[in-house]
């Protein structure tokens, strides 16, 4: 399928190589960071490898300047990671009838979290060509991306401790399995539904020509999302009744209170020129009448 629009594109290419008009089609993959950032108690947000891919159209209305737009889909993985984050149930009751306060403690506790988004970028681009013979061209972007979340989900997995703490006696119990309290492995999994994100944007690379209408070009990509995607209400991370406890998550819980996305990837791609680059017109020097 790749294969078969490289050739619609060369074919388009070729067809109007002839043409004043001046317009570039490029396709591009990219791999590197892209991850949500947010602040935890007793935990953090790591970034993992990301990757994606683009499909874009630029239009230079002068030999340096154009405006591009495109259609990219990105793939942003997370590992949010939770130690001593510590869920607080009151009003507990024992075997033996007493009244306590049971403390669930994440130990070790990883949440991937795994997103696809559909991205519109509109950007200014600025092209510089230093080449003598070939073209050698530096460019730099800037702009926004429209992010649209295909698919969202988390999976988390780690131990949950549990320890009781008695307020009549001031004493907390832990490590007594056969009373409850104890530490045990657990897994979660789920679907997030995540609104709508305006991301800043910027680029900057290098293109070389490999043919009249055929450059390959390496760069890298900066994004910042301003919007916040904080997905849920503000539950805490675990909830139900003393036996059947409920894994909430990150994003749908009051442990994160801001989540923004960030990305930086390198790229690498190719550009396919329809119509003949613009120039600057040469001086036209008057010849005086003898």
């Amino acid at each position: 399928m790749n294969s078969r629009i490289i050739v619609i594109l060369l074919i388009l290419c070729g067809l109007t190589s002839f043409s004043q008009t001046n317009h570039c089609l490029h396709v591009s993959g990219n791999v590197g960071i892209s991850s949500l950032i947010y602040n935890i108690d007793g935990g953090y947000g790591k970034p993992k490898l990301s990757y994606g891919g683009k499909f874009g159209y630029i239009y230079y209305f002068s030999p340096y300047w154009g405006f591009g737009v495109g259609l990219e889909a990105a793939m942003y993985n997370t590992d949010g990671y939770l130690n001593g984050t510590k869920t607080i149930f009151n009003n507990q009751i024992d075997d033996e009838g007493h009244t306590y306060r049971k403390d669930v403690y994440f130990r070790d506790w990883h949440e991937l979290q795994t997103i696809l988004f559909a991205e519109l970028p509109v950007m200014i681009q600025y092209q510089y060509d230093f080449g003598m013979n070939k073209r050698r061209k530096i460019y730099i972007n800037i702009g926004a991306k429209f992010q649209l979340p295909l698919m969202a989900k988390y999976n988390a997995t780690g131990e949950l401790e549990t320890q009781g703490y008695y307020e009549k006696w001031n004493v907390t119990l832990y490590n007594m399995p056969n009373h409850g309290f104890g530490s045990e492995k657990r897994t979660a999994a789920g679907s997030m539904s995540l609104p709508f994100n305006v991301c800043a944007s910027f680029g900057i690379g290098f293109a070389f020509e490999v043919s009249p209408i055929i450059d390959i070009f390496l760069g890298g990509t900066f994004d910042y999302g301003f919007l916040n995607l904080k997905a849920g209400n503000n539950g805490d991370l675990l909830y139900g009744d003393q036996n059947n406890l409920q894994y909430r998550g990150i994003l749908f819980s009051s442990v994160a209170e801001k989540v923004n996305t960030v990305s930086a990837k390198g790229e690498i791609g190719l550009r396919f020129a329809i119509g003949k680059p613009m120039t600057k017109k040469p001086p036209q020097h008057k010849t005086k009448k003898r």
